[in-house]
């Protein structure tokens, strides 16, 4: 009897602390996971000062899946520079996610504006985030500086204004002029406008490095002969379009350019070559006229090029008499050139006169 009173005892015991304890977890809920991605970066710029007080620093993650459109943001942080703040500054950005579609793509983006609003320095690269895992640190992030504002008219003379750029399939097209950059895509139906920044120059071309609210354009100029990819006229530029990371390829400049610049020399009338050191020339002007030596006598025409066409009108020259043979190569390439319908520049760069039977003007500057 004492025995099973000692085992009831024991086991309402057990009871109990099994209770105690049941009772201690209670007060102890486990904790939850964070549901946020989290981006971090450090944010720079290569120059070796100081943002101006009041100015603004603004990190964003933003989903730039679709070109053409503006991006979405998706998280921003905003901090206030000035004496005790400035750059590089670490920057933390949480997204929920769930907004996070594994089909799409994120970016971090980042621009300084001073006190009054104007853009400084800004990300000019699309910075990728990879959205797998909770996080994702982009490590050091190298703001550009930006020169807004008026142009100066010496820096104007090397970047000719107005400039346009356009390509095809998709049709784009880009409108440089003195004080702002319009660029349309998707065959006009999109169409972003931004101010006119001064151009960056590098060895071979430049590039204007223009910014909205929502978009980012990078547009790159090559002074390099450009053949459109569907009529094959030649332009003096090459260029590149990249809006919001999606990049466009084209040609741009004015063509007239290409036969404006310098002197064109004859080497060949008909296929038939010229006669050894006599001398023919072609030069064109920017008002429709085109002048030079056509062997013996000085010459001019009226000239009109209307996209691949190229027309003269009849040559007006010169009265001197020279020796038969020079006469007749005179003649030969006055009758000639005011037959011409087109006109290419081939890969080599000589410029090709071609009537309406095939005949051919080749010259070179």
């Amino acid at each position: 009897m004492k025995y099973t009173l000692t085992l009831m005892v024991s086991a309402i015991a057990l009871l109990a602390l099994a209770g105690c304890k049941k009772e201690v977890a209670s007060n102890n809920p486990p904790q939850v996971q964070s549901s946020n991605f989290t981006v971090t970066a450090e944010l720079m710029y290569r120059e070796k000062m100081l943002a101006p007080n009041g100015s603004t620093l603004t990190a964003t993650v933003q989903d730039v899946s679709i070109a053409d459109k503006a991006a979405e943001v998706l998280s921003e942080e905003i901090i206030g520079l000035g004496d005790d703040v400035q750059l590089p500054l670490s920057v933390t950005l949480e997204v929920p996610k769930k907004k996070l579609n594994p089909r799409h793509i994120y970016s971090l983006h980042a621009r300084l504006e001073d006190a009054n609003g104007q853009l400084m320095w800004i990300s000019t690269t699309r910075h990728t985030i990879d959205t797998e895992g909770m996080s994702h640190d982009m490590g050091d992030i190298m703001l550009e500086r930006v020169k807004s504002g008026t142009v100066d008219p010496k820096v104007d003379s090397k970047y000719p204004l107005p400039f346009t750029a356009r390509g095809n399939e998709p049709g784009w097209l880009v409108k440089v002029e003195q004080e702002h950059i319009e660029i349309q895509t998707n065959y006009g139906q999109n169409t972003v406008r931004t101010p006119r920044p001064v151009p960056q120059p590098y060895k071979g071309g430049y590039k204007y490095h223009a910014e909205t609210e929502a978009h980012i354009a990078i547009i790159d100029v090559q002074r390099k002969l450009c053949y459109d990819d569907m009529s094959g006229r030649p332009y003096p530029a090459r260029v590149t379009l990249t809006l919001d990371g999606k990049t466009y390829e084209g040609c741009g400049g004015d063509p007239l350019d290409l036969l404006t610049e310098k002197e064109w020399v004859v080497e060949d009338i008909a296929k038939s070559g010229i006669i050894d050191n006599s001398r023919v020339t072609i030069n064109f002007d920017s008002e429709g006229r085109a002048y030079g030596i056509s062997s013996c006598n000085s010459y001019s025409a009226a000239y009109e090029l209307t996209g691949e066409t190229l027309t003269f009108k009849a040559p007006m020259g010169t009265l001197k008499a020279c020796a038969p043979a020079l006469m007749n190569q005179e003649q030969k390439f006055l009758n000639t050139l005011s037959k011409v319908t087109r006109y290419d520049i081939d890969g080599y760069g000589a410029l090709i006169l071609t009537t309406e039977s095939g005949k051919t003007i080749t010259a070179r500057q």
